[in-house]
Formats: C-alpha cells, structure tokens, sequence
C-alpha cells in the first residue's frame, strides 16, 4: 500500500487550478493534472475518490482560503463602513497576489457543479460575513436586503474591474478603488 504524502496535496491543487483554467472542467484530466503536479495519476486516487471530488475539495480549499484573506489577524469585526472598507481592500488584495485561484473559483461558481457544494458547505466558507451582515442590518449601517446581494453588490463590480483591467494589461488606480467601493457601499448602506 502506498503511504499519503501530505505535502503532495497543495502541488495537486495547483497543478489542478493551472490545468482547468487553461483547459477547462472537462478537459482537465487527471493525468494532466498530474503531469502538471509531478505525480502519477495514481497518487491522486490517494487523496480523491475521483475528478469530481478533487475538484469539489479544490474549491472548497480555495474559497476558505479567499474567506479568510478577508479578514486580517486581529481585526476588528465592529459594525463600521472602515471595516467594510478593509474587507473589500482584502478582497482586491486576495484577487491581484492569487489571480488564478480567483479565476478556478469564478469559473467553479458559474459551473453547475458549484449548485450542491454551495448548498451543502455554505458555512464553511464565510460565517463571519452572515454575522458581520446580520449586526449590521439590526445596527441599521445596511439595507434590510439578503446577504447574497450585499455579498454581491460589495464584491462583484471590484472582481469585474479587476478581471477587465487584467485583460486590458492596465491596473486600477487608488482612486478608482475608492470609486468602485463608494459606489457599493452606497448600494447596500442606508
């Protein structure tokens, strides 16, 4: 029997988010993927029961890892546009150093299999914004609107102009952050 090596693990994950962001869902097999990752193909059967659960535990990892970029060591959770304010500069941090895991999640959540993993492991993603979003609304800083659309309306315009402006090779200036983040933050304060 083949022993687990753990460290193998985060060079799959990258081998992965290379091989479907260049080649896709279906086309990333798991023999490219371990091409990519320097393993055999059966080395991965070590760690996942198939393409499908690698890809879902992918995601998962990933989006754990984009939740707690939010959020640095020691901040404060206090119901205040500042700390929205560094969330949402968190957020375009996370976006800028790790772009190609953003693309994997952005691609993983337009998929149909993001539908039953969302479902299943929503909490696990993000507790912290549900209770951030819930005092905020009882505190009247935010419109009584579902989380997913403050969610929305916070994060989406930031990842769009950062995807456009990477695609134009141009960057967004500080003034523009503060533009896009203004422009959110009055869509979902009151």
């Amino acid at each position: 029997m083949r022993v687990r090596d753990e460290d193998k693990i985060p060079r799959i994950y990258k081998a992965a988010i290379k091989v479907i962001n260049r080649d896709g869902f279906e086309g990333g097999a798991i023999s490219k993927i371990a091409s990519e990752a320097g393993v055999s193909p059966a080395t991965i059967y070590l760690y996942f029961e198939n393409k499908e659960d690698m890809i879902k535990k992918l995601f998962i990892h990933v989006k754990e890892r984009m939740g707690h970029s939010y959020f640095a060591e020691g901040m404060e959770m206090t119901v205040a546009k500042g700390t929205f304010r560094s969330i949402y500069l968190n957020h375009y941090q996370y976006i800028i150093d790790n772009l190609e895991e953003y693309v994997f999640l952005e691609n993983y959540s337009n998929s149909p299999l993001f539908e039953h993993v969302e479902k299943t492991y929503r909490m696990d993603f993000c507790p912290v914004f549900e209770s951030l979003f819930v005092r905020s609304k009882n505190e009247k800083l935010l419109r009584p609107i579902e989380n997913d659309i403050i969610y929305s309306l916070l994060f989406s315009p930031l990842s769009y102009l950062v995807k456009k402006s990477k695609a134009d090779k141009t960057s967004l200036s500080t003034n523009d952050l503060v533009d896009i983040f203004e422009a959110s933050w009055r869509a979902i304060s009151i």
